[in-house]
């Protein structure tokens, strides 16, 4: 078994480990990614958020998205009934200051490659077809990870500190027991893209539109060819219950869903099906002595609100930033170094998952589409769907949300008792029983 050896190893070159591999080579540090597929290639994850935009001018790479050739401009969201009954707007322009006010659909096969070729130019070493294999321990201290190349030889990779940036392969939670998924939140989505799409006329034909169903819901995300990403995100249970392909199941919910119907009446798909499965777990141990978990691979719930990309780079930066600084203080990584990446990725997870928690309760969203224009309440939905979660003052922002909540409660109760305070929506994704 050969030895090779870097400061920083970074498993995954997503966008969690390009970032964090682009800002540790720019800080002088030797840093290595493996990276098990060849790129480009197909990935979901295509709808970004504005205040992503900030740290992509960091890295210097903002006007490169922005001339990707599928890059189209995001200026705001579209959620629809399953029978399209009811359609709210909401646009980034609208949020509570500072507003950024749009954001961009991009194609992850171009954007990821971006990345990734972003990071080589700062120096960082890029190995495509290396698989990782197991975590080599001194104590409690990961030290080294034993790899494959692709011509299938093995070698042992010393390191300095190790970022798991696998994704939802979740590389060193699932070998260590740290992965759990969430028993009431199991779904399956249905992914391809299409043309011939119906989309909006005027400036809203940009935004992503999510569209409820009775076993889940529909994202559609157009790219400037006039292309779209649908996907069909479904109860497991409603999955199971056809027993058929991807692209039947997919079917067999646009017939259920009148609205999803309409946009895809003269559609066709440009690319097979795919089936993304168990992508909602929880994590339970996020750092550890030469080791941070950043991305994906610290947990994940659910697509609807585009949040992975932003948080898989915030958390990379966050992490990138702790290993520097430790190494220049004391010449290592403990787990006490990584502190301030595991408080911002259980922050992230915690504000974001309890809105995506929220969303699929049949008393919360009759709110969601018809916001009082009370206390900002609007505004406030608007700066949470473009991810302006971490200035400072952000308590007044989870304050409405939790308005927002109580008012669902009230919901609750009036409609167990048949007087619901708002009218009740056709179709909710809480709806499906198996």
């Amino acid at each position: 078994m050969g030895e090779q050896s870097c400061d920083v190893l970074i498993l995954g070159g997503g966008p969690a480990g390009s970032t964090a591999a682009t800002l540790l080579a720019e800080s002088g540090l030797a840093v290595t990614v493996l990276e098990r597929d060849s790129f480009p290639r197909f990935h979901v994850g295509e709808s970004l958020l504005p205040h992503s935009l900030p740290l992509f001018e960091r890295l210097g790479v903002h006007e490169d998205i922005r001339a990707l050739p599928h890059t189209r401009l995001k200026p705001g969201a579209f959620f629809a009934t399953a029978d399209g009954s009811r359609l709210v707007e909401y646009r980034f322009a609208q949020a509570l200051p500072p507003v950024i006010p749009h954001a961009y659909q991009v194609r992850r096969d171009e954007f990821d490659a971006l990345l990734l070729a972003r990071a080589q130019r700062a120096g960082a070493q890029i190995l495509h077809g290396w698989e990782a294999l197991t975590p080599q321990w001194e104590g409690k201290r990961l030290h080294a990870l034993r790899v494959r190349d692709p011509q299938g030889q093995e070698h042992l990779f010393r390191f300095r500190a190790f970022l798991d940036a696998s994704g939802q392969k979740a590389f060193l939670a699932t070998r260590m027991g740290w992965r759990f998924p969430y028993p009431k939140h199991k779904k399956v989505a249905a992914v391809s893209h299409f043309r011939g799409v119906w989309l909006p006329p005027g400036e809203g034909s940009g935004n992503i539109t999510i569209v409820l169903t009775k076993a889940g819901w529909f994202w559609f995300i157009p790219f400037a060819d006039n292309t779209v990403s649908v996907g069909a995100v479904l109860d497991v249970g409603f999955w199971q219950a056809q027993g058929k392909t991807p692209s039947e199941v997919f079917q067999r919910a646009v017939e259920q869903t009148p609205e999803a119907a309409k946009r895809l009446a003269k559609a066709s798909p440009v690319l097979p099906f795919s089936a993304i499965q168990n992508f909602s777990y929880r994590v339970t141990k996020l750092a550890g002595d030469g080791f941070a978990l950043i991305g994906d691979a610290a947990g994940f719930l659910d697509p609807i609100f585009s949040t992975g990309v932003f948080i898989a780079t915030t958390t990379a930066a966050s992490a990138a930033e702790d290993v520097v600084e430790a190494l220049h203080r004391h010449g290592r990584v403990d787990a006490a170094d990584f502190a301030p990446t595991v408080t911002l990725t259980r922050t992230l997870q915690r504000t974001f998952f309890s809105f995506i928690r929220s969303y699929y309760d049949q008393d919360f969203l009759p709110f969601f589409f018809d916001p009082r224009p009370v206390l900002q309440i609007p505004a406030a939905i608007v700066s949470l769907l473009a991810a302006d979660v971490l200035r400072p003052g952000r308590f007044l922002l989870s304050a409405r949300f939790r308005l927002l909540k109580l008012l669902a409660a009230g919901q609750k109760l009036g409609r167990l008792l048949g007087k619901p305070l708002v009218p009740p929506l056709d179709a909710t994704p809480a709806d499906f029983k198996a």
